[in-house]
Parts: C-alpha cells; sequence; structure tokens
C-alpha cells in the first residue's frame, strides 16, 4: 500500500467537492456536488419540507415548529458534510427568513451549527436562479421564473447576461397565507404584482425558463398525462396551450386525486394549485410561446457565479463527456482522436450534428468494463439517463442511438422503441451512421489511439474511402473490415481502402 504524500483517487475526489445549502420557504435542502466546475455533478441531494414560510405567526415570526425541524435539518446535514470531508460549503436563505422578524435569530441557530447563511436578497435570488439556467443552458435567451415557497422571482436572459429581475410576494405560501383558499382573491393578487412590473410586457419574450421544484411539479404532471417516453425534466418543453391545460387541471383537482400522482411529494400538493395559477397568469400576461424546464437553479447559480469568464465558455455537455470517459473508459484519448478521423465523412453534409458527434466520441469506449453482451445497453443508458446539460431531448436521444450502435451494430434493435420515437428518420439514420462509423474505427485500432494518426474517412461518389499510412495495412483484419462495409452500406454506398506509402 503507498504512503506518504501521493494523494489517493478518493482524496482528489473529494477535493473536487463543493457544497451549497438553501433553505427555502418550503424546504431545507443540502446538495454536495463533485466533478468538473462546468459540469458538477450531484451527488448527494437531500430536502426537507420544513415550511419556514407555512403557517407564519400573525406578528411575523417563523413557525417555532418549523424552526425546529430547521435546525434539526441542519444538524443532520452537519454531519453528512463531515463524512464527506468538510467540501466548502455556501450556505443561503431566501424569501421566509428574509421577510421574517426573528430571521436574524434563525441565522444565529444556523452559524452555532456551522454555517455561515448569507441572506440573499430577491433580486439577488432572481439573479442567481437566471446564472443557474445560463449554467445549463449557455445560449438561453428569454424570461426565468422561479416559484419558490413565499415569492416568484423574475428574471431576464439576453445573450448571456442577466438583465432586469424582481422579486415578487407570490409564492404559493405566501399566497395561501393571505386567501386562505379564495382563488378569486389569490388572481387579484398575482395580477396586481405582475402589472407592476415594467419589464413584462406582452410578446417581449418567446420562452420562460421554469425554475423550481413546484413549477418543476407541473411539468412531471404534465408529462404522466401525456405519457411522454422520456422521464428527463431538464429541457422538457411544452407549448403555452398545453401548460395553460395542465395549470386548469391542477386547479381542478382534489388533493385525493394528486396524490396519485408519482413523483409529487404530499407536502407540495396543498401549494400545487397556486403555483399553478401563478405560472398561468405569467404566460397569459407575456403572450409566451413555449416552456422550457430547467434543472439549473439558485444552487446552481452560486455555483456558476464563481467560475472565470474563461470557464464559463466552456460546452458543458462536453465537459461532462470528458468527466464520464476518463472514469469509464480504458484510454480517454481515444475518442478524441477518433473524431478527427471521422469527422470528414461527417462535417459536408451535417454540420449541425457537429458536437454531438465529438461528444459521442469522446463516450465511444464508456461500455468497456461491462459484460459484452451489455455494453450496448449501458451506454445507451448512460446517454439517456446521466445529467448532462446542454442538449435537448432530441439530442440527448440521438447520441444515446449512437451509442448502442456503436457496440451492437446496425441488425440489434435498440432498447426504448417508444423514446426513440421522438427522433425524426434522418435524426435516426445519422445516429445509426455515426454509430457504425465509431464501431468500425474502434474495432480498427481498440483502445489504441496512436495507431489511428494518418487515418480518415471520407465520401466520394458512390464510395466510403478509408485512407491511412501503409505500416496500418496489417490493421484491417476481418472484423474491422466487416464492420467498414457495414458502414459503407449505412450510406448506400461502397467500402475502399486506399494506403499511402
Amino acid at each position: 500500500m503507498e504512503t506518504g504524500t501521493t494523494k489517493t483517487s478518493e482524496t482528489m475526489s473529494r477535493d473536487s467537492r463543493r457544497a451549497v445549502i438553501d433553505i427555502g420557504s418550503n424546504s431545507v435542502r443540502l446538495v454536495v456536488y463533485d466533478g468538473p466546475p462546468r459540469a458538477p455533478v450531484a451527488i448527494c441531494n437531500e430536502k426537507s419540507l420544513c415550511g419556514l414560510g407555512r403557517d407564519m405567526t400573525e406578528d411575523g415570526m417563523l413557525n417555532p415548529s418549523s424552526v425546529e425541524d430547521a435546525l434539526m435539518t441542519l444538524a443532520r446535514f452537519r454531519h453528512v458534510l463531515d463524512d464527506l470531508g468538510n467540501p466548502p460549503v455556501r450556505a443561503i436563505a431566501t424569501s421566509a427568513v428574509r421577510e421574517a422578524h426573528d430571521g436574524p435569530q434563525f441565522v444565529e441557530a444556523a452559524r452555532a451549527l456551522g454555517f455561515d447563511v448569507d441572506v440573499v436578497s430577491g433580486k439577488e435570488e432572481g439573479e442567481l436562479a437566471a446564472l443557474g439556467v445560463l449554467s445549463v443552458e449557455p445560449n438561453a435567451a428569454g424570461l426565468v421564473g422561479d416559484m419558490g415557497g413565499g415569492s416568484l422571482e423574475l428574471a431576464v436572459l439576453n445573450n448571456g447576461t442577466v438583465k432586469d429581475r424582481v422579486s415578487l410576494p407570490i409564492g404559493p405560501l405566501s399566497l395561501m397565507h393571505d386567501v386562505g383558499s379564495d382563488f378569486k382573491l389569490a388572481q387579484k393578487i398575482i395580477d396586481k404584482h405582475l402589472s407592476s412590473v415594467k419589464f413584462i410586457k406582452p410578446g417581449a419574450f418567446d420562452t420562460l425558463y421554469s425554475v423550481g421544484g413546484a413549477w418543476r411539479a407541473v411539468a412531471r404532471i404534465h408529462m404522466s398525462i401525456r405519457g411522454y417516453p422520456l422521464q428527463v425534466l431538464q429541457r422538457y418543453e411544452m407549448t403555452v396551450s398545453q401548460t395553460i391545460e395542465v395549470c386548469d387541471l391542477i386547479a381542478r383537482q382534489s388533493r385525493k386525486s394528486l396524490e396519485e400522482i408519482d413523483g409529487i411529494p404530499r407536502r407540495r400538493l396543498d401549494t400545487l394549485p397556486f403555483a399553478a395559477t401563478v405560472l398561468k397568469t405569467v404566460l397569459k400576461s407575456l403572450n409566451i410561446k413555449k416552456v422550457v424546464v430547467s434543472s439549473g437553479g439558485v444552487r446552481e447559480g452560486l455555483l456558476y457565479q464563481q467560475l472565470s469568464k474563461t470557464v464559463r465558455k466552456q460546452d458543458p455537455f462536453h465537459v461532462a463527456s470528458k468527466f464520464y470517459a476518463a472514469r469509464l473508459s480504458p484510454d480517454p484519448a481515444f475518442g478524441e482522436v477518433a473524431y478527427q478521423v471521422l469527422e470528414p465523412l461527417f462535417s459536408p453534409t451535417n454540420g449541425a450534428h457537429q458536437r454531438l458527434r465529438y461528444g459521442a466520441s469522446l463516450l465511444c469506449d464508456i461500455g468497456a468494463y461491462f459484460h459484452p453482451e451489455l455494453r450496448g445497453r449501458h451506454a445507451f443508458d448512460t446517454a439517456l439517463r446521466s445529467p448532462f446539460v446542454g442538449v435537448t431531448h432530441v439530442e440527448r436521444l440521438w447520441l444515446a442511438l449512437a451509442l448502442f450502435h456503436r457496440h451492437q451494430g446496425r441488425s440489434v434493435t435498440p432498447p426504448n422503441e417508444q423514446a426513440l420515437s421522438l427522433l425524426s428518420d434522418e435524426e435516426r439514420n445519422s445516429a445509426v451512421q455515426y454509430g457504425s462509423a465509431l464501431r468500425f474505427i474502434t474495432a480498427l485500432a481498440p483502445k489504441s489511439p496512436s495507431s489511428l494518426e494518418g487515418c480518415s474517412l471520407e465520401q466520394r461518389g458512390d464510395e466510403i474511402i478509408f485512407r491511412a499510412p501503409n505500416d496500418r495495412q496489417a490493421l484491417m483484419g476481418e472484423t474491422p473490415r466487416r464492420r467498414f462495409v457495414s458502414l459503407a452500406a449505412a450510406f448506400d454506398a461502397n467500402a475502399a481502402e486506399v494506403y499511402d506509402d
């Protein structure tokens, strides 16, 4: 066993961890992240629905029992963080603690447990939510809406910059406190606050980026009703008419009916109708065209805020692909070289998929350590379920299909045909073609990037041409040649080999 100052892989992993504690009006949450700064992965995600903003006293104090629950939760989080190596922690409190008269006392009690809690303003909260959306959707442009328990934060994203932002006291807990079950009065309050925001104008935004547990729950219900085959909330899209329809449905449902929907916490059920009413009103007020669900929010915004401009410009999908390749591939450098060999075959006709092809190449050997009969399924599921960001659902499915055919070939039926039905015939065909190309190149020089240097693929007329230095001709054995012929067939072309002296 090695001793001395050499760092173990466990130590290096712990060094990359960072944590966020988010003390909201409804929940108190701990998220511990690992992985690269531009593509953090949540390895621990715990929450307790303490309801600090629920049933506040008439004199504006936090509910005593909720305070007790929250402090017990924070004490548990302290133990968890100690066991995880005490990563750097950023702890924030939002609407409930911000508005309560005894908020400072709660902050002191949290500090006694080892957490230096920063009470953020409403505008800061809105900015952090918008930065969180940018962290997972670099090209996001439109209106960000973060529905918390006590407040709604709105912020404008334009050209990678957070513009106007505002915090409105129309979170579901605030509305319930003010109106009880009087939805007509709640509607008047919502209309009043929204009409006071100068940058909210009909037609100003095409897209609403939906942030916060309550609005994500609305999207999850829509998924369930629709029978949507890919259960990934990040980048799930709804038209305005679809969103309003499901909001109306939620408003009409009894608590018992809502309880029958999987994935909705019971303590959120009574707030959902109010959250849905706010969402519907925002959409109708602005004439927005679509709603896009974002997995990024305030917590991710806190991490993104700390990044340099250079790191922010990195593609989070590619960063994540390299992260997974480094942990699952025998030689992570292989994918980079494979991409250079294959790209001349694809770029002239399909530049739109370039970043997907690069990611697929990086991930081409992530099934290597699994049973040969399961490698295709593992690669498919990894692409489909891993927390990749910066990709649409269609792009995620394209990636999964390409990696499946890299391992299983063109003749094997892929899993989850229902989800793959979201791909067009053209998208499906291009994924099969790229998977076939990866299958050939990984057979030609298995796990050996140096052997691919000087090699290339291109199409000329009805031929797919593999060109390589003469000393690589010996690599073209029975299996590589069979796979090369299969690749050419995927293009309705013939296979041709050229070896240069």
